[in-house]
């Protein structure tokens, strides 16, 4: 059987990489598996060879095993395609793939007939926030509201980040909840937290001068149009009409008639 795990949040996808191997070896003590790395690989080349290998091995005694791929994309489609349907339906051997992205068109049916497919998207809105704060209580750090939501804004789309922010917090001793001028005095988060905010609360409130200057205070500080893009998308208390704006400016932006950066202008003015 094959199980593919995809997605930009690594962080996530990594972890249940990580659990689903542990479970195999302890669901089967005499598990025999391997980690396969294809980058830069070829057909005949030691690496795929040595997977076709594995994969022809007799187990004893009716023991499980499981192959685990990675860059499995840097290999010949076709060649590939083959070798990966021979296994669609096995019982004994397992393929466990863990990659960033879908499968390209040859390779479509990983993700529509694989026995497991597991999507792991980058956590927006109350979900990222909620994300952080279950991290944060499993490494019994005790945060603000407000540092739950800078936190949100300086890690957004980067949970690894966030993961190690948090750790490096556990070590920070205090006796009430951090705040955000705790985690100011503890890290370097590059950037003022009102500029993302105060740029959303000038469009709500159409202001026009307010609108102009801070967007102009966002792109000088180099922040990413996606990343303030999807901020403003996720906040769920926007008035309706901007909701369904910001709905419509991103089907733009994904049919390629504007960019992200030209959605935040047209928003400014």
């Amino acid at each position: 059987m094959i199980i593919y795990l995809h997605g930009p949040d690594s962080y996530r996808r990594q972890k249940e990489f990580n659990r689903i191997i542990e479970e195999y070896r302890q669901k089967h003590s005499n598990l025999s598996w391997d980690y396969f790395d294809l980058e830069h690989s070829a057909a005949e080349q030691e690496e795929f060879l040595r997977l076709k290998e594995f994969s022809s091995q007799q187990p004893l005694f009716g023991n499980k095993k499981l192959a685990v791929l990675k860059n499995i994309f840097e290999i010949d489609a076709k060649i590939l395609k083959g070798f990966l349907k021979r296994y669609l339906n096995s019982e004994d051997f397992t393929i466990l793939i863990s990659e960033n992205n879908l499968p390209p068109k040859e390779l479509e049916f990983l993700s529509k007939k694989a026995f497991l497919v597991e999507e792991f998207e980058a956590l927006k809105g109350e979900k990222w926030r909620f994300f952080i704060q279950k991290e944060a209580q499993r490494k019994k750090v005790n945060l603000t509201q407000k540092a739950i939501d800078f936190l949100a804004q300086a890690y957004f789309g980067d949970s690894w980040g966030l993961v190690n922010e948090v750790e490096k917090l556990s070590f920070f001793s205090k006796d009430s909840a951090i705040d955000v001028d705790d985690l100011k005095k503890v890290g370097d988060y590059g950037y003022k937290s009102p500029d993302i905010f105060g740029f959303i609360n000038a469009v709500v409130r159409n202001d026009l001068s307010q609108k102009i200057i801070a967007l102009e205070k966002l792109f000088v500080s180099q922040e990413e149009p996606v990343k303030v893009f999807n901020i403003f998308a996720s906040l769920n208390r926007l008035p309706k009409d901007l909701i369904r704006r910001l709905a419509d400016y991103d089907i733009m932006v994904k049919s390629g008639k504007l960019d992200y950066g030209e959605v935040l202008v047209d928003l400014a003015l």
